[in-house]
């Protein structure tokens, strides 16, 4: 498997036990419809959250405004 996607499954892994912890209902993962696709999809309380999981290796540098979105 390419390095990248498993540095990627590996950090959508930790995204959902992260927000697992904090309370949210995890509903899908890796979504795809016609529209597009989301890392993960979770439930706090009556609010749907879209979740795009992005991850850097150590030395990266990103604009932050790529980071959050």
């Amino acid at each position: 498997m390419d390095p990248r996607k498993r540095l990627g499954g590996r950090s959508e892994k930790l995204a959902a036990s992260f927000l697992r912890r904090k309370g949210y209902r995890l509903v899908a993962h890796n979504y795809v419809c016609p529209a597009g696709e989301a890392d993960l999809i979770v439930v706090d309380g009556d609010t749907i959250v879209f979740v795009e999981v992005r991850t850097r290796q150590e030395g990266e540098v990103a604009p932050e405004a790529t980071i959050v979105q």
